[in-house]
This record gives structure tokens, sequence and C-alpha cells, in this order.
């Protein structure tokens, strides 16, 4: 299935965006998580970046709710990452561009969330439009609504000069990396989130469900900021990984050149994805800020070396229950 808009210039997992003079950048990874490999699932995550006028740019993960009432997840988080990417660039490219400090959260809940989601059902509708469901699967659904075998979370984040817009319905982490390694969780949480169910794109009160953020790097100044799927935070040792995870990027970011990050970060996804990790997909996307140092030769060591992949935190990795509320 080719998703709407999949002519975009989005990054392939482990490329680096083009690195524009002053501008943000991005690398990306996905990794089929070893549970999946071993029942013959597909990878249910997806990513897309793309770059945005003015050395902005708009990053997207997505993860496919794993129940088997989410038969088609794969697809629903495709079509979200593009469709959140279009919508982004949209709102960008509106006269008067972003809107001004103090007005982005409710404009995103205004314009952008509601955006999203009409979008995206629009794109379920003519998926299932050109490929009708199966028997198998009329009798997998029960009468579930169109949209409930696309289920999927979505996290997503819109980087323009100083400026840093969020936006999140389901689980998943979005992390922002401060200058002396202090991490930054600027979305608030979900309350409904119980390890076995998540909010979704595919719920009727998605719109309502999702949780949004801005943040101003003139006052709040950032290295990066780090999305993630769950299967990344549910492979973490620490229970407070968040911080141990920054305090590792704060010393990588000023050290390491980008194509050094894009070449690990497959490799990080992947042990996390391993069975020694969470055993789920894990996708990553790092954003890395204007302000980001220039590197310095030599520096910076491995990552995750503080919080190598094993247990998970607990319960089953939300999405991967009994699906979406």
């Amino acid at each position: 299935m080719a998703a709407p808009g999949a002519g975009l210039p989005a990054g392939e997992p482990g490329q680096l965006t083009p690195d524009r003079a002053g501008g943000w950048r991005a690398v990306t990874a996905t990794e089929r998580g070893a549970a999946h490999r071993a029942a013959g699932i597909p990878n249910q995550d997806a990513v897309a970046i793309i770059p945005l006028a003015n050395g902005g740019i708009v990053a997207a993960v997505a993860d496919g709710h794993g129940h088997s009432r989410h038969f088609r997840s794969a697809r629903g988080a495709q079509l979200a990452v593009s469709i959140a990417c279009q919508a982004a660039r949209d709102l960008v490219a509106r006269p008067g561009g972003l809107p001004g400090p103090g007005q982005e959260e409710e404009e995103l809940r205004r314009v952008l969330v509601p955006g999203i989601v009409a979008r995206w059902l629009d794109a379920v509708l003519a998926d299932v439009a050109a490929e009708p469901f199966t028997g198998p699967e009329n009798a997998v659904r029960r009468g579930d609504d169109a949209a409930i075998p696309y289920g999927t979370t979505l996290l997503l984040a819109i980087g323009q000069g100083q400026r840093l817009l969020l936006a999140q319905i389901g689980d998943g982490d979005i992390v922002g990396i401060g200058p002396d390694g202090t991490a930054l969780l600027p979305v608030p949480g979900d309350p409904l989130l119980d390890g076995r169910h998540t909010t979704s794109l595919c719920s009727p009160r998605a719109a309502g469900s999702f949780r949004v953020a801005a943040a101003d790097l003139a006052g709040t100044p950032l290295l990066g900021v780090l999305l993630a799927t769950d299967g990344y935070g549910n492979a973490q040792v620490a229970r407070a990984w968040e911080a141990v995870v920054s305090a590792d990027l704060a010393g990588l970011i000023p050290a390491r050149p980008a194509p050094w990050l894009a070449s690990r970060l497959p490799e990080w996804a992947s042990r996390c994805a391993s069975l020694d990790g969470s055993g789920d997909d894990t996708t990553l996307a790092l954003l890395l800020t204007p302000a980001a140092p220039p590197p310095e030769p030599g520096a910076g060591g491995p990552f995750l070396d503080s919080q190598t992949a094993g247990t998970a935190r607990g319960g089953a990795a939300a999405g991967d229950g009994e699906g979406e509320r």
C-alpha cells in the first residue's frame, strides 16, 4: 500500500536529513521486534521526517496496535506519519506561519489535531475502498468500525527556528535533551494508559485524546528531542530511564557529528527490539536543534552503557494488549 503523500521527501531510517546551515536536523531508525519476527508479524511502527522552509523540520513516529482487532495497524501507522507530516507542513505554510507565543497549544488543538484525525480517517476509508476487508478479516472485525483495524498511536514534533511544537496520542515517549543532560518531558501524561490499553487515532474521541506542548528554545535550551515508541522505553532497565538517556545524548550530541548518530541509531533500536530488550517493534526519531553545538573530534562514548536493554519496565506494552481506548 502506498500511503498518501508517499512522495514526500521523508528520511529513510538511519539516514540524516540534509544539513541546512543553521537548521534543524533529524535521524531516524525502526526495527522489527524479535517477538514479531518469531510470530511472522510485520513491523507495525512507522516513522517519517520532512524538511520545512527556513531550516525547519517535522518528525512523526507511530506505533500500530498489536492486538488482533487491529490487523491493519501497520498500514494505519504508515498513514498516520505521512498525514501528520503533511498537516504540520500545511500549518507552518499558512500566512503568518506558526501561531504566536502563548497561542501554540490552543492552535494545535484547534487546527492541527482535528486536521490530522480527519485526514487519517479519510485515508483509512480510501484504503478500505481500494482493498475491501476479506471474509476472514470481517470475521475478526465482528462489526467494528472500519477504523479499528488501523488503530495506531502518533507522536509528532515540529521544529522551526527556536520553536518546538509537540503533539501525541497514545503511548510512547517524547524526551527533550537539555544541554546539561536534564531530561525534559514537555507533553503531559495520559491517565488512560494502563499497560494494556492506549488512546488511539481509531478512537471516536481521538481529537480530544491528543496531548500537546510548545517550547521556546530561547527560554528552554535544548540540544535535541527524542521521539520513541514504547518498544524503546519498555526495554530500559532504569525505571527513570529518560534521565539516563538524556544524559548520554547530551554527551554525544556535542561530541559526535550527526552522520555518526545516524549510523548508530539503528543499532540502538535493534538492541531494544531484541529478545534481551522489549522484543517489541522499536522506532526512534532524534531531532537536533539549531542550537546544538558543533562536534569536538574524538569525544563521546557508547550509548546505552548505563541502561543496557534488558528487563522491561513492567506490564504488557500498551497497544499490544487489548487495543485502543
